[in-house]
C-alpha cells in the first residue's frame, strides 16, 4: 500500500491499542499469555506485511522490558527480533502464495486465506523455537502447554481480527469504537477475575502448606517443608531461613539453592552481627526489586544473578525470631500478593517451629538422663532393636555392646556425698564422648553403668576400644567438692571401670542376649577377676584382658 493511502490515524489507534493489550498479559497455568495478535493480524489484512512487522517488533520490545529472564537484554532483543521478523515474513509469503490479498473484502474468502494465514503463523514461530532450543541443547515440546495456549489463544482472538478488520471496511475508524475498545474493556476485566482466581487459589494453597507444616513434629522438617512447598505460591530462585539469636546475631538455619534445601548454602554470604542500618526490617516484610535496591541490605553479598530480594521477619509474640530471604534472578519479581502470601506463611511457621521445638525437647527429656544429658536406657533399647534389624537385613557387618561399671562407687558416695557422686558421673559421661564416633550410641544404662553400642567393629577392635577407655579412666585424676568434709575443699580422686564386651553374630542374635552377655562379662571377666578389668564374652568361656 503506498504511504499516501495509508490512513495514519487507524494505524495510530491501532498502536494505542496494541500497547494497552502488550501491558495487560496474563498468566494461566504458569504460562503467560499476551493477545496481540488480534491487532497484529488485522494490521497484516489491512496495511501489509512491513506494517505488521513493525507493530510485532513494537510488541516485541514491550515484551522483553516487561519480562522477567535473567538473559541480557541485547541478547534478547536480537533473538527475539529475528525470530519475529521470520515468522512475519514466511507467513506473508505463504499468504500470498496460496492466493491471498491485502484488503481482501469478499468473506468467505478472507476467512480461508485468514485462517491459513494464522496457522502458518503459528506453525512456523513453533518450529523456529523448535531450533532455537535445538541449538541450546535443550528440549522444547511441541505440545507443551505453552504452545497449546498458544495455539488456543490465537485461535480464539481470530474472530475479533475478522470483527474489527470488517467493522473497519464498513465503518471506518468508528471500528475502534465498536470493537477495540470493547475488547480491551472485556480483557481487563478478564485479568481483574484472573487475579482474584489466582488470589483464591494461591490463599487456598497456602492454607494447605499450613496444614502440612502443623503436621511436621522434626524442627527441620518444619524448615525444609517451609520453604520447598512456599515455590507452590511464590515464585523464587533462592530462599534462606535465618534464626536471630539474642537479638543481635544472625544464624542460617537452611536454604534452598539448586531446587534442593541445605545446610551448606553457597549464593548468599552476610555478617553474622546485625547492623543497624542493614536494610533488614525487623518489623515488615520488604521488596527490595533492582539490583541497585538489592544493595541497601548492607551485610549481605548475594549471586551476581539476583536481582530481586524479599526479605520478611518471621515473629512469635510480636518478637521477631528469624528471617525469611527470598532471591530471585529477575527484576520486579515479587509483587503485594507475594507479601501478603508470605507474612501468611511465616505466622503458620513459626508457630510450627515452636510446636517442633516443644514436641523435641519433649522427646528430649524422654530420652536423655537428666544427671548426664546422655542417652537413657528407654532410648538404648529402641536404639538397639533398630541396629539389630540393620545388622539382619545386611545394612551393618557386626554390632557389639561395651557396659561399663564404675568399680566400689557406692564406697565413693559413702565416703564423698552423693553430690559427690553425680559430679563424678557427669564427668566420667563428659570422658566417654570423647569416644562416640559416627554410628556410635552411648547411654547411661542406670545408676554407675554406662553402655556403648557400637557397629562395624569386629569384637578384635571393640575389645581394643574398651581397654582404651579402661586405661584413660583409671589414669584420669577427677577434682569434686565432698559433701561430706566440713571445709568442703576441692580435692582430686580416682576411680576405675570393670567393663564387659560382647558382639553379634558370636556372642548372640538379638538385642536382650547381647546386653545380658556383656553384663555376664562384666561381672565375671571384670568384677570377679579383681576389678579395673576387661571381660570379654565366649560361647566357651568369658576371659579377662
Amino acid at each position: 500500500m503506498p504511504p499516501g493511502d495509508i490512513d495514519w490515524l487507524l494505524i495510530s489507534l491501532y498502536f494505542i491499542i496494541l500497547v494497552i493489550t502488550m501491558l495487560m498479559p496474563m498468566r494461566l497455568s504458569n504460562v503467560t499469555i499476551s493477545l496481540e495478535r488480534w491487532i497484529t493480524f488485522t494490521v497484516f489484512f489491512q496495511f501489509g506485511v512491513f506494517a505488521e512487522l513493525v507493530f510485532m517488533q513494537i510488541a516485541m520490545i514491550i515484551l522483553l522490558f516487561s519480562g522477567k529472564t535473567s538473559t541480557p537484554t541485547l541478547q534478547r532483543f536480537l533473538i527475539n527480533s529475528s525470530m519475529f521478523a521470520l515468522v512475519s515474513i514466511s507467513s506473508a509469503l505463504v499468504f500470498h502464495g496460496v492466493g491471498g490479498e491485502i484488503g481482501i473484502t469478499d468473506f468467505s474468502s478472507f476467512i480461508l486465506f485468514g485462517i491459513i494465514y494464522a496457522i502458518t503463523y503459528m506453525v512456523i514461530n513453533s518450529l523456529l523455537l523448535k531450533l532455537f532450543f535445538a541449538m541450546l541443547s535443550r528440549r522444547y515440546a511441541i505440545k507443551s502447554r505453552a504452545t497449546v495456549w498458544d495455539y488456543v489463544t490465537t485461535m480464539l482472538v481470530f474472530p475479533f481480527t475478522i470483527t474489527l478488520y470488517y467493522l473497519n471496511l464498513y465503518v471506518g475508524i468508528e471500528s475502534i469504537l465498536l470493537c477495540g475498545i470493547p475488547f480491551l474493556f472485556i480483557l481487563r476485566i478478564s485479568r481483574i477475575y484472573h487475579r482474584s482466581d489466582n488470589l483464591n487459589d494461591k490463599l487456598a494453597s497456602a492454607s494447605v502448606i499450613g496444614r502440612e507444616l502443623a503436621d511436621r513434629l522434626v524442627f527441620e522438617d518444619v524448615i525444609r517443608t517451609f520453604i520447598v512447598k512456599l515455590r507452590n505460591v511464590v515464585s523464587y530462585e533462592n530462599a534462606y531461613v535465618l534464626d536471630v539469636r539474642t537479638g543481635a546475631h544472625l544464624i542460617m538455619l537452611m536454604g534452598y539453592e539448586n531446587n534442593q534445601a541445605t545446610k551448606n548454602v553457597k549464593a548468599m554470604v552476610f555478617q553474622s552481627k546485625i547492623l543497624l542500618d542493614n536494610g533488614l526490617d525487623m518489623e515488615t516484610t520488604r521488596i527490595f526489586n533492582t539490583k541497585k535496591d538489592v544493595g541497601i541490605l548492607r551485610g549481605f553479598e548475594f549471586s551476581p544473578t539476583v536481582k530481586s530480594v524479599m526479605t520478611a521477619p518471621i515473629k512469635r509474640n510480636k518478637k521477631t525470631e528469624g528471617f525469611l530471604i527470598l532471591t530471585s534472578n529477575h527484576k520486579n519479581m515479587f509483587h503485594a500478593l507475594d507479601m501478603k502470601i508470605v507474612d501468611m506463611l511465616t505466622g503458620y511457621f513459626a508457630v510450627s517451629l515452636l510446636k517442633a521445638r516443644l514436641y523435641e525437647k519433649t522427646v528430649e527429656q524422654s530420652e536423655r538422663c537428666g544427671l548426664t544429658k546422655l542417652h537413657n536406657f528407654r532410648y538404648l533399647d529402641e536404639k538397639l532393636d533398630e541396629e539389630i534389624i540393620r545388622y539382619h537385613t545386611g545394612e551393618i557387618s557386626s554390632l557389639s555392646a561395651i557396659i561399663l561399671d564404675i568399680d566400689y562407687f557406692k564406697s565413693i558416695n559413702d565416703t564423698y556425698g552423693h553430690q559427690s557422686g553425680n559430679d563424678l558421673l557427669c564427668a566420667l559421661a563428659t570422658v566417654l564422648r570423647t569416644y562416640v564416633d559416627p554410628g556410635v550410641t552411648l547411654a547411661r544404662y542406670g545408676g554407675e553403668e554406662f553402655v556403648f553400642i557400637v557397629p562395624n567393629k569386629g569384637k578384635k577392635e571393640t575389645i581394643e576400644l574398651a581397654e582404651e577407655i579402661r586405661k584413660e579412666i583409671a589414669t584420669t585424676v577427677f577434682r569434686i567438692i565432698p559433701d561430706l568434709s566440713e571445709d568442703r575443699s576441692p580435692m582430686d580422686v580416682r576411680m576405675t571401670l570393670s567393663i564387659g564386651v560382647a558382639t553379634v553374630p558370636e556372642d548372640a542374635e538379638d538385642a536382650k542376649l547381647l546386653l545380658r552377655n556383656a553384663d555376664r562379662a562384666l561381672y565375671i571377666g571384670g568384677k570377679q577377676a579383681g576389678r579395673n578389668r576387661v571381660g570379654v564374652f565366649s560361647r566357651e568361656e568369658i576371659m579377662t584382658v
